[in-house]
């Protein structure tokens, strides 16, 4: 299984190695210094770097926004289903969430093999979550609540359901948020659908630590496993038949565990595997050719992992303006939402393009707030709450050379 797999994932990093190989005749690069060719556009690797030179903030907020873009259609036309289809049967939201989860199980990853520590590791995880959640559901509760329901404003501040909402939705419960008389002129009563996904986001995030824990961290065939387990439960499922039977969890655990898992062995083989343009094709042909098969959402998968990975550690000094960008993506993701349901419900005449064209600045502008005067500031206190989940422990030493062995 281990080599099966390793062998799938350098396939198109090294399939033309050896044509790069034949090019380098000088030992002194001067490569900057003039126009690559095509064919040197094709088979240049991407090489993961440590450190922040990479462009993961601003792709995802593209796959924010590509979410946005799903969500307004589906609330524009009144219909779950009208959500564009970018590839296949998978629509803007559907491929963004992977990619994010991709994103997620790369870096989560990183930064427990990084931290080394649990205390520090589920301080950052915690921190990263909860604070904007937080300040999100009041946002909703008291604000984008008043300002869309039915209801008399006093009858709407003591309803039950609205006080009931930070256990439903800080424990993951339910995390719809239904409010008493708000959008019921709309579609969807929802009040923040795109919570849902936050639930296996912060599973994820416990069974990283967990497998750090057990040591299963040791060895990189142990990631690996990560992402050969749930992809093999994802096909038996599918061939069997019995997918559709199992609950909506189970789906999703499957569906997150191949993305989540996708990303974290890119991290463990990081020293491995270098990324082409000319991979990337390949893959994405090998989508399309599985397209009507069981395996197309583990294709489409490695299509979009190997994607994001030549895009975030491009060479690309013209754009590293974009590196510098503020981490709104969570803010937009969770805040954009509620935003589009009240301005349709204020304006139900509006397409999609003028919804977006009303919501979306107002989104970025929230989303920005959030991350100056939430997120990170919240961000920082990192290592003090990681002392106070210690209970007043001393960290305990770590040594990173004992983990990811080949």
């Amino acid at each position: 299984m281990e080599n099966m797999a390793h062998f799938l994932l350098i396939l198109t990093s090294n399939a033309y190695q050896r044509s790069e190989n034949r090019n380098m005749t000088h030992k002194t690069d001067i490569s900057h210094l003039k126009p690559q060719t095509i064919w040197q556009r094709f088979v240049t690797p991407v090489q993961i770097r440590d450190g922040h030179d990479n462009f993961f903030t601003p792709l995802r907020l593209l796959m924010a926004f590509l979410v946005v873009i799903g969500h307004a259609s589906v609330i524009a036309n009144r219909d779950l289903n009208a959500e564009p289809h970018l590839f296949f049967d998978y629509g803007f939201s559907y491929l963004a969430v992977n990619v994010f989860f991709i994103a997620s199980g790369f870096l989560v990853t990183k930064s427990m093999t990084y931290r080394g520590d649990i205390e520090d590791y589920s301080s950052a995880r915690l921190l990263r979550i909860y604070p904007a959640l937080i300040a999100h559901l009041l946002f909703v509760m008291f604000v984008i609540g008043p300002l869309s329901t039915s209801l008399p404003i006093w009858e709407y501040l003591t309803h039950s359901d609205v006080w009931k909402q930070p256990l439903l939705v800080l424990t993951f419960l339910n995390t719809d948020v239904i409010l008493p008389g708000v959008f019921t002129g709309n579609e969807e009563q929802f009040a923040s659908a795109p919570l849902w996904t936050l639930r296996y986001e912060l599973i994820a995030y416990v069974l990283t630590a967990f497998v750090f824990a057990l040591g299963l961290m040791r060895r990189k065939w142990m990631i690996l496993a990560q992402f050969i387990l749930p992809s093999i439960a994802w096909l038996v499922t599918k061939e069997l038949g019995i997918f559709e039977t199992l609950s909506g969890t189970v789906q999703n655990c499957l569906r997150f565990g191949v993305a989540y898992g996708l990303g974290a062995t890119f991290f463990a083989y990081k020293d491995r595997i270098k990324f082409h343009l000319l991979g990337f094709i390949i893959v994405t042909l090998l989508a399309f050719l599985l397209g009507n098969t069981p395996s197309v959402e583990i294709s489409t998968n490695l299509f979009l992992g190997y994607g994001l990975m030549l895009l975030a550690y491009m060479k690309a000094p013209k754009f590293s303006a974009l590196q510098k960008i503020p981490d709104i993506s969570y803010g937009v993701y969770i805040y954009h939402w509620c935003l589009l349901q009240l301005f349709f419900q204020w304006f139900p005449a509006l397409s999609m393009w003028a919804l977006l064209a009303i919501a979306v600045p107002v989104t970025i502008a929230i989303s920005t707030l959030s991350w100056y005067w939430v997120e990170k500031p919240c961000l920082r206190a990192k290592i003090k709450l990681a002392q106070g989940l210690r209970f007043g422990k001393t960290r305990k030493p770590f040594n990173r050379g004992r983990i990811l062995l080949d």
